[in-house]
């Protein structure tokens, strides 16, 4: 164990966890998706790439500044290549400190769709937890011009479909949070999806909207 991991063995036994409880969750398969969670205001831990999230360890984990240098990547691994927008996001806003990559069924069907459909207020949790699930156009995976397709959205919500390509949710508490607000929004795309369906979907009024607020669970 070296010294970054002897310093941040708790956040990084937390990203390894959140990794498993989303491949338990169907929500990553193979080694798609990626997690980060910042431990300094310029240092963020990451999921290396080519590595299953159902079996990351401890050792896996890499870690990276904001402008994408390395600061630490174990033997034979390194940072997934999606880490500019974990970066750009993480650069636009202090309040992030980690950001969940996945590709749920039900709203990657959204994604794919891009309709805009989950931009509505439809249930109270997701309105004062997420906010408008935006989406953000299509760029090719990997690339800068995907990260930069977050400036026009990012200081609007915590939740994001990357059109075409799965779904991006983020926390200003920690990783197992992201976790639970994508898991919020997953349901939510289901209950959505379902009303669909049986015809006649409502969303919530703007008057009620304006009284999210004040509303205390």
């Amino acid at each position: 164990m070296n010294e970054l991991q002897r310093k941040y063995q708790k956040e990084i036994e937390e990203l390894v966890t959140a990794c498993h409880r989303c491949a338990e969750l169907n929500y990553v398969t193979s080694a798609g998706g990626n997690l980060s969670l910042r431990v300094e205001e310029n240092l963020l831990l990451i999921t290396p790439t080519k590595t299953p999230k159902r079996i990351m360890r401890f050792e896996d984990i890499c870690a990276i500044d904001l402008d994408g240098n390395v600061v630490f990547a174990p033997e034979e691994k390194k940072p997934t290549g999606e880490w500019p927008f974990h970066t750009k996001i993480m650069r636009k806003r202090p309040d992030i400190k980690a950001i969940v990559h996945t590709h749920p069924p039900v709203l990657t069907g959204f994604a794919i769709a891009a309709d805009g459909m989950l931009e509505k207020p439809w249930l109270p949790e997701p309105i004062t937890e997420i906010g408008p699930i935006l989406m953000v156009p299509y760029e090719t995976p990997l690339s800068e011009a995907l990260s930069e397709q977050f400036d026009a959205v990012i200081d609007d919500s915590n939740g994001f479909l990357m059109e075409n390509h799965g779904a991006v949710f983020c926390s200003p508490i920690g990783i197992f949070d992201a976790v639970e607000l994508l898991n919020m929004a997953e349901c939510m795309a289901v209950s959505v999806l379902t009303a669909q369906i049986l015809g006649n979907a409502k969303t919530i009024t703007k008057h009620y909207v304006e009284e999210m607020d004040q509303v205390i669970a």
